[in-house]
């Protein structure tokens, strides 16, 4: 008698499958837990993004097509990390004591007719400022979400809430590089004047964020709830705190230097040195969302295994090769394949970095430490930004790619050896355990 040997292979896939199946199951019923209210801002964040990405990815090429030079384009992008800057403490601090509704629905508003400003008018000085209020009121807005989270949420759901929120972010990126791309070519070939393609490309952006109004305007208005953290600012504070808040903002601060240089003027790249047009490179930046999305996903995973200090720093460091062969390489599938690369490892380390800064924060101080990470990313860029459109245009690509990558080692550098000793794993601790900063 033949005696049947187990086939275990067939039992491991089972057991695989069933896990990612129970997996699901208990994400869709935390997702069935989100309030009204939270899904419909979830909604009205999904288009006002859509209009975010169509101009990330058209408004650069747009602008060049009108004539202006790289450099004028940087103080444009700049303006927008100028207003950025200046009001996000300022906005987090008047969200976090306040009735949201009003400012969503206003910020909504005045994003869309400020989007328009940019699109239709073509004065120098009008589109800085048309870029400057538009990062003002989209800087309320995205600042307005983590209170809104905490407001109209529990905390049995609320962890999935905010990775759901995060997803969507990717795929609003998604949606408006690959469908603006494609609509450019289409309207341009249809009215044969390119020019006109990119500004009704862009305008159909502006509704879709105008259509996050109907969302807002449905959402019923709760105050500030008792776990949300009012931000408060004292000099004693930053006596005590200060070389924390330094610490966490800095290296912070150096990446969004390094990508601020080139990351804004990548449209431009693919078009003045590889001959692209708008449709293929949204088909670029399709793939580079999509990067971005698996990042995410394998970053919890990597954090588990390495800690999170650690997962940054080798995250950052995979991406310098991709950087090196973005700089000196002339064959667009291989630069193509680095771009989306660089986008998954460096992106991987963004929301980790904010988690370990609230882990390592007091909890009264959290909101103003995600504030300052903020702002030291978005004054990187209003500083950058400009200044990248001077070095593209006196010394080209390949010298400003390389001072991102300079900048992008020494922020690692830095990252590591300020924050190397808070995380410890023993033989009595097989995990990583985070040692709080302020008991340090």
């Amino acid at each position: 008698m033949t005696r049947q040997t187990p086939n275990y292979t067939d039992q491991e896939t089972t057991g695989v499958l069933q896990a990612i199946q129970n997996e699901l199951a208990d994400y869709l019923y935390h997702i069935k837990l989100f309030s009204k209210n939270a899904k419909l801002y979830l909604l009205g964040s999904f288009l006002i993004g859509v209009n975010f990405h169509v101009f990330q990815l058209l408004l650069n090429l747009y602008l060049r097509e009108l004539g202006f030079e790289e450099s004028q384009i940087g103080y444009i992008i700049s303006s927008r990390a100028v207003g950025m800057t200046l009001i996000a403490i300022p906005a987090a601090m008047l969200l976090s004591r306040v009735k949201l509704k009003p400012i969503l629905l206003a910020s909504c508003l005045f994003f869309g007719i400020f989007s328009f400003g940019l699109s239709t008018y073509q004065e120098f000085d009008l589109l800085i400022s048309f870029s400057l209020f538009s990062g003002i009121v989209f800087a309320f807005y995205r600042v307005a979400g983590g209170p809104f989270y905490m407001r109209n949420s529990t905390k049995k759901e609320r962890t999935h809430l905010f990775s759901v929120s995060f997803g969507m972010m990717i795929m609003e990126g998604m949606a408006g590089s690959a469908g603006s791309g494609q609509l450019v070519k289409l309207l341009a070939s249809q009215f044969d004047n390119l020019i006109l393609g990119y500004q009704y490309t862009m305008y159909v952006g502006i509704l879709f964020s105008l259509l996050a109004l109907i969302p807002f305007s449905l959402i019923k208005a709760s105050k500030p709830s008792s776990e949300e953290n009012k931000i408060n600012l004292s000099l004693k504070q930053f006596k005590e705190r200060g070389s924390f808040y330094f610490k966490i903002t800095i290296s912070n601060f150096l990446v969004g230097m390094g990508a601020g240089l080139i990351i804004p003027f990548l449209n431009l790249y693919f078009r003045d040195r590889f001959h692209q047009g708008a449709d293929s490179i949204g088909l670029f930046y399709f793939f580079v969302s999509f990067s971005m999305l698996a990042g995410s996903l394998a970053g919890p995973i990597m954090a588990k295994k390495f800690g999170l200090v650690r997962t940054v720093v080798i995250t950052q460091l995979l991406s310098i090769p991709f950087m090196f062969i973005m700089s000196y390489s002339y064959f667009l599938p291989f630069v193509v394949a680095a771009v989306i690369l660089r986008a998954g490892f460096m992106n991987l380390g963004v929301p980790i970095v904010t988690n370990l800064g609230m882990e390592l924060s007091n909890k009264k101080e959290q909101g103003l430490v995600n504030a300052l990470l903020m702002v030291s990313w978005t004054s990187s860029w209003m500083i950058s930004a400009a200044v990248g459109g001077q070095l593209i245009d006196s010394y080209g690509y390949t010298f400003t790619i390389n001072i991102t990558i300079g900048l992008y080692l020494l922020s690692t550098i830095i990252f590591y050896s300020f924050f190397k000793d808070v995380e410890m794993k023993t033989d009595s601790h097989p995990k990583w355990i985070i040692i709080n900063e302020s008991n340090r």
